[in-house]
């Protein structure tokens, strides 16, 4: 036995560490009640959701970065490897990343009213029981407040445009305390998404009883995926992800959403999933800022 091999038997063994090509950056940002920073760390139902999916790949070293959402399209160009959960693939957007297939059809922006008014929304309602937004306004009848410079959609924004500066329609800087001022009677409607309002419900309203209802031309599950950065790795680990949905088309890790959702959310979640299931994914891009 020569000397060389007698030193490399006598070496204590110490793991290997990450290559750079094991390794990849996932870049989150808060964005509640997806993703809520807590004590330093990023929770909610999209951690949870992403985590599920990290737990069937063991042999990628998978870091969380908390990115501010200004800094995030920054941080996907960035060298490396780097992945997203929940931005909406765009033609400039895939140039530079690659995306999965849907992993959840998560429900579309609502009209958020107190359940008491259900009857009053009757007449505004189409053949779907969709609310017609545009007549609800022109009414007159119900004053509600949404967020200034948020997108609600391509659907929505055309109709809060033509009633931007009337009584029956206040904007707001921030949208966090809507359900308290519907609660207190100040206002009547806002738009959310239903895991958004259920959010603040439980946060700021716990008393209050809201319904979310559908709006006309807005009512499709919207499909949120996993992007990564064009390399090597990111291009393997959205096959890894595809791979997956392909052979779990209850979609299992979607229960971290449901249980974001208030009790008569889930029933549209679980009727809005199984149209999802069955139209094999298939619905027209229809963005909304969160």
């Amino acid at each position: 036995m020569t000397l060389s091999v007698v030193i490399m038997l006598a070496l204590p063994f110490s793991p290997q560490p990450a290559r750079a090509e094991d390794s990849m950056i996932w870049a989150l940002t808060p964005l509640p009640p997806a993703m809520i920073e807590k004590d330093g760390k990023i929770v909610g139902y999209g951690v949870d959701i992403l985590d599920w999916f990290i737990a069937r790949m063991p042999a990628i070293t998978h870091t969380k970065e908390i990115v501010p959402l200004a800094r995030l399209m920054q941080k996907m160009t960035m060298p490396g490897t780097v992945c997203n959960i929940g931005l909406v693939p765009t033609p400039e957007r895939r140039q530079f990343l690659i995306f999965s297939k849907a992993v959840l059809p998560h429900l579309p922006v609502a009209l958020i009213t107190r359940a008491d008014k259900t009857a009053d929304l009757g007449p505004f309602r189409d053949d779907n029981s969709n609310i017609k937004l545009a007549d609800l306004l022109a009414s007159g009848r119900f004053h509600g407040a949404v967020r200034t410079s948020r997108s609600y959609g391509p659907a929505i924004d055309p109709i809060l445009q033509q009633f931007a500066g009337t009584p029956v329609l206040e904007q707001v800087g921030n949208d966090a305390h809507f359900l308290s001022m519907i609660e207190l009677g100040r206002e009547e409607w806002t738009l959310y998404f239903p895991a958004e309002a259920e959010y603040y419900r439980r946060n700021s309203a716990p008393e209050l009883e809201f319904i979310s209802s559908p709006i006309a031309g807005n009512s499709d599950p919207l499909p949120a995926s996993i992007s990564c950065t064009r390399t090597t790795m990111g291009a393997m680990i959205i096959q890894k992800i595809d791979a997956i949905v392909a052979t779990a088309p209850d979609m299992p890790w979607t229960d971290f959403y449901a249980r974001s959702l208030s009790k008569s959310d889930q029933r549209w979640f679980e009727k809005a999933q199984e149209q999802f299931v069955a139209n094999s994914g298939d619905f027209p891009l229809n963005s909304a800022d969160q």
